[in-house]
């Protein structure tokens, strides 16, 4: 989707969270094929995308899991054989690449799919950065 195409929506916060939001991703405005997780940890909603969108996002997080995991090996590895006198800075210079790889792995995500603001009361759900053929069928679904 283009950039002009992007909108706001509120949503029932019950809606997202049971998957019940129009079957028209937030991203392209396609026919969805499923549901992901938006959202922070602990005010995750659930959106609806197409497989191939669902595809990445499930890539960009593995991509985070293996740089975190990868660094953080690499780290140890190089420390536990600091005896080498290479091994533990080659092991430093790794993990930090590694977290400079999630941070960006984390940004991507984050900018991937939808911005999630949940209201005060907990009811509603601002959705930002959506397909506005999204937008036209939650309003024709509240119609």
């Amino acid at each position: 989707a283009v950039v002009t195409d992007m909108a706001k929506v509120e949503v029932d916060r019950r809606a997202a969270v049971e998957r019940r939001l129009p079957p028209v991703s937030v991203k392209s405005g396609a026919p969805a094929d499923g549901y992901a997780p938006a959202g922070k940890a602990g005010e995750h909603v659930f959106v609806p995308l197409t497989q191939a969108e669902f595809n990445q996002a499930q890539y960009l997080r593995r991509r985070q899991k293996s740089a975190i995991y990868g660094g953080g090996a690499c780290f140890v590895l190089g420390a536990a054989l600091s005896r080498f006198t290479l091994l533990l800075p080659l092991g430093a210079i790794i993990g930090v690449l590694s977290v400079v790889l999630w941070v960006l792995a984390t940004m991507t995500l984050k900018r991937f799919l939808p911005g999630v603001d949940i209201s005060t009361n907990g009811r509603r759900v601002e959705l930002s950065r959506v397909h506005r053929d999204f937008v036209a069928a939650v309003s024709d679904a509240k119609a």
